[in-house]
């Protein structure tokens, strides 16, 4: 079992009050047995019995009364020393309960004054591990501290243009790998088109009897093909113009519950969404996409009695978002291809709806994976930075 001990400052604190308390109690302590001390010095004079001896050896000159009166008066001072002492022990718990108080209060609002930026600081670096590079803490004027401050923004602004090369080249890469696959989808459909026309073309020159025919069947074809085309185009237009990121905090519990809705009636939808999920920083509308994409993915994949099960929970600060179904699943050899831009194994697929799902879950500086067994379902499993 884990010994949960005091945080940082406390530690501090606690030491400070500690030092400062004994330092006082020693203090004290000295005062008091140099009193007792003192005290004893004065009863090892003897000074009554000096004075009974005086006044025997002169009671000729030295009157009793006198005499009494010195002892009257040693009494009195044995009598202050008793009532001082008690009042000293009395007047140092009061001084070091004050001199506690106001050192403790004075400790602490110049310790506050040196943590607190150490303390933007810890809340900045828990949101740069979330994906928020825009954060900038503000400078102290304690100087050890602001140069600290100053490496922490340097070390932000760096990290952001590095993401910022780094999504551009990754921006670049695709473009060309889809540049190369959207050139191959287009020239499939033209390939029918043009031996179509070539057909067409033939039959009639040659004016063949079946002309009518072979039109209609042709320009059935060649409407089919251009549908295609246009349906490629579109996804690619709109994959093409994914606006940019608008990062906000909100409830992804509640979004769930609002986006599966509308598909309860198209299958048993359960939710077993965490309650103690913490506020997800993201584009909500992003976020959308990827959670349509893959219930509606899930949706095509189940049969009669087809279930799907959408989890949220946040584990190992991360928060995890699965979607499962009990579908005919994936088969092996197409794992590694399905989030590859026009891969696709259905007859009205464009390939380009997981590619958009982990491009967005990219850009949020997470990570997805897919399970999946044939006639026995498939589940993604979204992961997010994020302080649970």
């Amino acid at each position: 079992m884990k010994v949960k001990i005091f945080s940082f400052r406390g530690q501090i604190l606690f030491i400070v009050l500690i030092l400062l308390l004994s330092g006082i109690l020693l203090t004290r302590n000295f005062f008091i047995v140099r009193l007792n001390d003192y005290r004893d010095e004065v009863k090892d004079l003897q000074l009554e019995d000096k004075i009974w001896d005086l006044y025997k050896n002169n009671k000729d000159v030295i009157e009793k009364k006198d005499i009494a009166k010195l002892l009257s008066n040693i009494q009195e001072i044995y009598i202050s020393g008793e009532i001082f002492q008690k009042e000293i022990g009395l007047y140092s718990i009061i001084f070091t309960s004050l001199v506690i108080l106001i050192t403790f209060f004075v400790f602490l609002i110049f310790f506050n004054l040196m943590t607190r930026p150490l303390r933007r600081l810890q809340k900045a670096t828990k949101k740069v591990t979330t994906g928020d590079l825009d954060i900038q803490v503000k400078e102290s004027n304690v100087p050890q501290v602001n140069e600290l401050i100053v490496s922490f923004n340097s070390m932000v602004n760096e990290l952001r243009a590095n993401r910022d090369k780094l999504i551009q080249a990754e921006k670049d890469m695709m473009w060309r790998e889809m540049a190369q696959v959207m050139a191959h989808e287009i020239k499939n459909p033209l390939t029918p088109i043009r031996l179509t026309v070539e057909r067409l073309e033939q039959k009639f020159y040659h004016k063949k009897d079946d002309f009518n025919k072979i039109f209609d069947g042709s320009l059935e074809i060649i409407y089919e093909e251009i549908g295609n085309l246009e349906r490629l185009v579109k996804q690619f237009s709109h994959f093409a113009k994914m606006p940019s990121t608008n990062f906000i905090k909100y409830d992804l519990n509640q979004q769930i519950i609002e986006l599966v809705e509308p598909y309860k009636e198209q299958a048993k939808i359960i939710l077993t969404l965490d309650n103690n999920l913490p506020k997800f920083y993201g584009d909500k509308f992003q976020i959308r996409q990827v959670i349509v994409n893959l219930l509606q993915n899930a949706l095509q994949s189940i049969q009669e009695n087809g279930k799907i099960e959408i989890i949220t929970r946040c584990y190992n600060s991360k928060i995890l978002l699965s979607i499962q179904d009990n579908g005919k699943g994936i088969p092996k050899e197409n794992m590694n291809k399905i989030f590859k831009p026009y891969f696709t194994d259905k007859e009205k697929g464009t390939g380009l709806g997981l590619a958009i799902v982990k491009r967005i879950v990219q850009q949020h500086n997470g990570t997805i994976e897919v399970e999946s067994k044939v006639g026995k379902g498939t589940k993604f499993t979204v992961k997010f930075t994020v302080v649970c």
